[in-house]
């Protein structure tokens, strides 16, 4: 009789442990579509679902690395320097909290090298040195452990693309690394519906411009 409690224990565990998986799987191929295709008004709303979603899930890196996505995205359309700080200083605490969760990741170094390219926008003559030095050694490393990962070429290019001609930059130079970013893209696999899938639809459209 024991036995068959257990047993009856034991799954009932099972299909709540199932239930909770399939909801939070959900939420989350929800959130990040939603995070990766809004380019017309604030994704503030989305950033605050993700951060309950990160701050429950503590052993999911995926999470922690969303809304440090999403800010990184927020603070491109904020007005204020502080105001850009203040939400690139928050992306970059949970982006390390990603970190120690999932080290030697190659979609966390290049979301890295988008926060040190968001960085230096903020100020680009006084932090070209600093951040564009992080930027660089970020997309190597994410190389390394992913040569074939699009969003490297992607970051690259769009760079390049708003590097002055005069600085070795520009549409002409960018071309090529937007091409080779949408030709990684169609040989990428996903591993699942919530991880980073962002770029392909930029890099159409810089290639477009």
């Amino acid at each position: 009789m024991k036995k068959m409690i257990l047993m009856v224990l034991l799954a009932g565990c099972s299909l709540a442990a199932s239930a909770q998986k399939e909801k939070y799987e959900a939420t989350m191929t929800e959130l990040t579509g939603q995070l990766q295709n809004e380019y017309q008004k604030s994704v503030m709303p989305l950033i605050n679902k993700m951060e309950r979603v990160a701050n429950a899930e503590t052993r999911e890196w995926l999470p922690q690395y969303w809304v440090a996505y999403g800010l990184i995205k927020e603070s491109y359309t904020a007005t204020g320097t502080a105001e850009k700080d203040v939400m690139l200083d928050k992306a970059e605490q949970y982006l390390n909290k990603a970190d120690a969760l999932s080290p030697k990741n190659a979609e966390i170094e290049v979301l890295k090298a988008n926060l040190s390219s968001a960085r230096l926008t903020v100020d680009p003559m006084a932090r070209w040195q600093k951040y564009g030095a992080l930027f660089e050694q970020h997309l190597t490393e994410a190389a390394r452990l992913d040569p074939q990962n699009p969003r490297i070429d992607y970051l690259k290019a769009s760079n390049i693309f708003f590097t002055p001609e005069n600085f070795g930059g520009g549409k002409e130079k960018a071309k090529p690394y937007f091409e080779s970013a949408l030709k990684k893209f169609e040989a990428f696999k996903s591993p699942n519906s919530y991880s980073p899938a962002w770029g392909k639809m930029e890099s159409e459209y810089f290639l477009g411009q």
